[in-house]
């Protein structure tokens, strides 16, 4: 198991078993709720659901590292982290570790969100040429990349959407680029937030576990764990626990 002197390991899942191994995963502190977060002062979420119910199919013990994005990344890039997860390929393909997937166990719907009188009328990327919008650093857009810059979408970068969207909120940004689930949490729980709506779907992909490229045997029993869990309803139901609606 890798060791952290400058890192808190703050949650662990174990079954138990002597044959369990232990794996770290990297998730993003004031990120991306609602799938990791603190609520109590205890760590929940997706990301901590599932991880429970791998840990008792698997027998395997994860840690979770709470880092920044960008701080994250170069961590998995530096053989530091173990696993990745809910992210796309083409999220990372720039990476100097891309590493490896495990099959695709959902789906990541990334918007512009705004206020709901400036999203009038604006239905492709071209409409919001000339605003300036939020990103978290870290983050990357695949083919929508192509529409930012000079004289297209000028583009702000903060650590967390949770920063971002206290910047939409005293309008010193435009617009932001969120995932949908992320929004729908923080507008659920802020009514201050409830004049935020989704201007325009950036992407809808599937995400995926992503793993160092030495744990092939990971990502296999992962592999398996995942598909019965999709098979059986467990997935479905974790992600509707979180469901927001409003």
């Amino acid at each position: 198991m890798w060791r952290y002197p400058l890192i808190t390991t703050i949650f662990l899942l174990a079954t138990g078993l002597a044959n369990a191994q232990s794996y770290s995963v990297l998730v993003y502190h004031g990120a991306n709720p609602p799938y990791y977060f603190e609520e109590k002062g205890k760590p929940t979420g997706i990301f901590v659901d599932i991880f429970q119910e791998l840990s008792n199919l698997t027998s395997h013990q994860f840690s979770f590292i709470p880092l920044s994005v960008a701080r994250g990344q170069r961590y998995f890039d530096g053989g530091n982290v173990d696993i990745e997860p809910g992210v796309n390929p083409v999220w990372r393909k720039a990476a100097k570790v891309p590493g490896i997937y495990s099959i695709n166990y959902a789906f990541s719907t990334e918007v512009l969100l705004g206020r709901k009188a400036n999203c009038k009328g604006k239905q492709q990327p071209e409409h919001f040429y000339g605003a300036l919008v939020g990103k978290v650093r870290g983050y990357h857009y695949d083919t929508f990349e192509e529409h930012l810059g000079k004289d297209k979408i000028s583009i702000y970068e903060n650590i967390s959407e949770k920063e971002l969207l206290a910047q939409l909120e005293h309008n010193r940004l435009d617009y932001i680029m969120i995932g949908a689930e992320t929004a729908d949490y923080y507008i659920s729980q802020q009514p201050k937030y409830r004049d935020f709506s989704p201007c325009f779907r950036i992407s809808r992909l599937p995400v995926h576990m992503r793993f160092q490229p030495h744990l092939t045997q990971l990502n296999l029993e992962i592999n398996t764990a995942l598909s019965r869990m999709i098979n059986d309803g467990k997935i479905k139901a974790i992600y509707a626990k979180y469901k927001i609606t409003h």
